[in-house]
């Protein structure tokens, strides 16, 4: 029994929706001075509760594709069935949705439109090139603009939700060439098996290299202070750089999982050079 509860909370993937979640906070937080409210918790709550569903819907429709790029997860592993990953997706969704209508009206229309673009990426557009890059990509990006939302002020998300969305889809097509074994097996038609290797390589690069670009302008303009200049340079700059010479250098699925672990763990310098240099 204990074994099952720790694959369901496993198969959630909880760093991903506690990332979603720390997003949404700090969307809210750029939206007004730091408050807390009953709008904001059932906001947060209702985020992670939809990520996590996501993420499970995900690996319910992947199983075949995970049983050769990933069959440590719960489902290729064995350690869940295909139709309880689906209940609980189910849950989870149904969760979000009800704790998202106690915030606004505004903000439930958000967690709708988010859940049903999560799950046509998860059950078509993942399989289809660069359409599903970009609204998985989106979707996270929206996290920031839910929460800014939530504080009032959706405006004040829009520079960090654009920072996600290049980092998000640079990593996402990173993911498809370290998955180009699986994805060919099921038939997936991502960017690397459509268009070729390099032209996924360059696309990967394009995202990043505007991300570096984009993520200066609010220095620039005066939005951010020399606290977020110091952290994106000394946090931000290298783990980016060193990415896209190892896409470059070595575009092994080996080397890929490491970058895309690298990207998905700096998201996190990223948070922090937002909060502290606001």
């Amino acid at each position: 029994m204990l074994a099952k509860r720790i694959a369901f909370f496993l198969i959630t993937r909880p760093l991903n929706a506690a990332i979603g979640a720390l997003s949404v906070v700090l969307g809210a937080a750029l939206a007004q001075p730091p408050r807390w409210s009953a709008v904001m918790t059932c906001a947060v709550i209702s985020a992670m509760l939809i990520l996590a569903g996501a993420n499970v819907i995900n690996d319910y429709y992947d199983i075949d594709i995970d049983r050769i790029n990933r069959p440590q997860r719960m489902l290729p592993s064995g350690r869940l069935h295909r139709r309880e990953a689906l209940g609980l997706a189910i849950f989870l969704f149904a969760c979000g949705f009800f704790f998202s209508i106690l915030t606004t009206t505004s903000l439930a229309a958000m967690a709708v439109l988010t859940t049903g673009a999560l799950i046509w990426y998860s059950a078509d557009l993942k399989r289809r090139p660069i359409s599903g890059n970009v609204v998985v990509s989106a979707v996270t990006a929206v996290a920031f603009l839910y929460g800014a939302q939530a504080g009032g002020r959706w405006q004040a998300g829009i520079a960090p939700a654009t920072f996600a969305f290049l980092m998000h889809l640079g990593r996402e097509i990173i993911k498809d060439i370290e998955d180009r074994l699986g994805d060919a097996h099921g038939q997936a038609r991502t960017l690397p098996l459509v268009y070729g290797l390099t032209t996924a390589q360059w696309s990967a690069s394009v995202a990043l290299g505007a991300l570096l670009l984009i993520i200066l302008v609010p220095f620039w303009r005066g939005e951010y202070n020399r606290t977020y200049l110091l952290i994106i340079l000394s946090g931000v700059y290298p783990v980016v750089l060193y990415a896209l010479y190892r896409l470059w250098k070595d575009p092994s699925a080996g080397s890929m999982r490491r970058v895309s672990a690298m990207l998905k763990a700096d998201m996190l310098v990223g948070l922090a050079a937002i909060f502290w240099g606001r």
